[in-house]
């Protein structure tokens, strides 16, 4: 195995910078609700299944265009879900969440057997990444007994933990440039 190109290299930056300001909402407690979490979550999912779909539809150069429109319409999918669902109680509220960071440490192992069989050892970023979002479930899940300001924090200071990983791991993608 060896460190190769990857061509979704901006999809861990912009996932990065979306679970940093969650992150930081979460560790400052804006609101302090389960709601306005959910918000600022459903907003991220929004966002990574346009990315998803728009680069699919607007650079056509991927090896597996139909696993990213799929992920793209889950990923939006799953955020409207939440946003209709934001009024309902807590634990449905955080069973949407947890669904979706099921589903994301999913993909991220999709991607990480694609870049296996392509023989690129990148593969390791995106096991890692599947490993952050089953951390920030087990944290989530805690919630559904009861939300605290020091719960809230913690999931905020995980959401933090896997932006800069995502960050690091677009950085790392980025650099290396495919052979000609």
């Amino acid at each position: 195995m060896e460190l190769k190109a990857y061509n979704k290299s901006w999809l861990p930056a912009f996932k990065g910078a979306l679970l940093i300001i969650f992150g930081i909402v979460a560790m400052l407690q804006v609101s302090g609700t389960i709601k306005s979490l959910a918000i600022v979550f459903s907003m991220l999912v929004m966002m990574i299944g346009i990315l998803l779909l728009s680069s699919t539809l607007l650079f056509a150069k991927y090896k597996y265009p139909l696993w990213t429109i799929i992920s793209g319409i889950l990923h939006l999918g799953l955020a409207i879900l939440l946003i209709t669902k934001v009024e309902a109680p807590r634990e449905t509220v955080v069973k949407v969440m947890i669904a979706w960071i099921l589903y994301n440490a999913v993909t991220e192992v999709v991607e990480a057997g694609i870049l296996i069989s392509m023989k690129n050892a990148f593969a390791v970023l995106f096991i890692q990444n599947a490993l952050f979002s089953l951390l920030l479930g087990y944290f989530l899940s805690v919630l559904i007994a009861d939300v605290s300001p020091d719960k809230v924090f913690r999931i905020g200071l995980i959401a933090l933990g896997f932006g800069i990983a995502n960050e690091v791991s677009a950085y790392l993608l980025s650099r290396i440039r495919e052979k000609k």
